[in-house]
């Protein structure tokens, strides 16, 4: 098996698995899972997650830590963890994980730290290529807090599964050594920056744990917004995730 970890999205297409590594976003998605959710719809925009909601759907999504008019959650976790989405499905606006994903991927998980046991678990037997694809951050530079995750989970899987490693392995696992505490290097990230002069290090905190939980949000569906049936500047893909072998 073969390991790859890419600091962007540069590739149209991988070849196996391919686990999507957003920190602070697949912890999200992870939550509403673990609390309940039926489905989590993955938005790259404001108009495109309102657009996707159905009544009695919960909209989440924040500008400058607050959420967007009509929405019903920001993104903290220390709140989703505390709420019961028993049933609900769930619209998430999260436009730098959309940017880490393709409408032509078919085998995607999320990873993160809090999961990272799963994760591994999960991807010791991949068939050709385990790919590490690392979201961005919102200015579009890679992520730090994302490419430690990466680093973390690569470690591991090449430690118990023997694979070989590939462009970008050995950079980010390089890296974790120079962070070896998890929630140092989130602080240290430009997200962890921006959550802790909001006054939300207990969400920085939350999201730093490692393996606390065992869902995996597995890509179940992709759809395509078409600009000219919604008013959209462009196409807009969507993306559905539920709890892997569910």
């Amino acid at each position: 098996m073969r390991l790859r970890v890419d600091l962007q999205r540069n590739k149209n297409a991988y070849p196996d698995q391919v686990i999507a590594v957003a920190v602070f976003h697949g912890s999200v998605v992870g939550a509403l899972l673990n609390q309940g959710a039926s489905e989590v719809w993955v938005a790259p925009s404001i108009r495109s997650a309102r657009l996707l909601a159905r009544p009695g759907d919960v909209l989440l999504g924040e500008e400058e830590g607050m959420p967007p008019e009509g929405f019903h959650h920001s993104l903290s976790l220390r709140d989703l963890l505390k709420t019961d989405f028993s049933g609900q499905r769930a619209v998430v606006f999260a436009y730098t994980l959309c940017k880490a994903l393709a409408p032509t991927d078919t085998r995607v998980m999320l990873g993160y730290f809090r999961n990272a046991r799963a994760v591994v678990e999960a991807n010791l037997d991949a068939r050709e290529e385990v790919a590490l694809v690392c979201a961005s951050d919102a200015s579009g530079e890679p992520s730090l807090g994302n490419i430690l995750a990466a680093g973390f989970l690569a470690k591991r899987i090449q430690q118990l599964a023997k694979a070989e490693h590939l462009e970008g392995a050995m950079l980010a696992s390089s890296l974790l050594r120079a962070f070896p505490d998890p929630q140092e290097g989130l602080f240290a990230s430009a997200v962890g920056q921006r959550l802790y002069r909001m006054g939300r290090s207990e969400d920085l905190a939350l999201a730093s744990l490692i393996s606390v939980e065992d869902v995996i949000p597995e890509l179940k569906e992709v759809r395509v917004l078409d600009a000219k049936e919604y008013g959209l500047s462009k196409n807009r893909p969507v993306y559905r995730f539920g709890r892997r072998g569910e």
